[in-house]
């Protein structure tokens, strides 16, 4: 996973702490956010000044990598609104465990014919857990968003090893 940048990637952006930001909105941000930092600013400025800037442009760039993914930013959101509340509840129970290895086994031994199904089915799950993830966080819930947030990882993983057999 991304480490989260020194600063709160939603500050960094000045958009509010929400699972739910528009892409078209962050990425015109982030562009305007970028032109502040571009290279052609530094030219008249002071050593102090150009290094300044150029913190604040990895700042903006490691916030746009965290804030353009979904997943990355319900984690920076869980991180900001709960801090340490997925090192608490990185356990998950033995029965999605087991769920999750036979869906692991099934990915593994997929063929042609079921592939396209199981993508299906993988892709409706993600969104069920984003959706949950999402549901809990409204309801202030973190440690359960935390739990969801964890097992969605064995879903995008089966899904991101079913994309390599095809």
């Amino acid at each position: 996973m991304t480490p989260l940048p020194a600063l709160d990637p939603f500050t960094v952006f000045g958009v509010a702490r929400s699972l739910d930001l528009d892409d078209r909105t962050l990425e015109r941000r982030y562009l305007a956010l970028s032109r502040e930092c571009h290279p052609d600013l530094l030219r008249t400025q002071a050593t102090a000044d150009c290094l300044a800037v150029l913190q604040r442009s990895a700042e903006i760039n490691d916030a746009w990598k965290v804030l353009r993914d979904p997943w990355q930013r319900a984690r920076a959101l869980l991180e900001t609104a709960s801090p340490g509340v997925l090192a608490r509840n990185e356990k998950l129970d033995a029965a999605f465990l087991a769920d999750a290895l036979e869906l692991a086994e099934e990915v593994a031994f997929a063929h042609d014919d079921a592939i396209a199904r199981l993508r299906t089915r993988l892709a409706t799950v993600l969104d069920a857990d984003f959706a949950a993830v999402r549901a809990h966080v409204e309801r202030g819930e973190f440690d359960a968003a935390a739990k969801r947030f964890h097992g969605a990882h064995y879903h995008r993983k089966a899904l991101a090893d079913l994309d390599k057999k095809a």
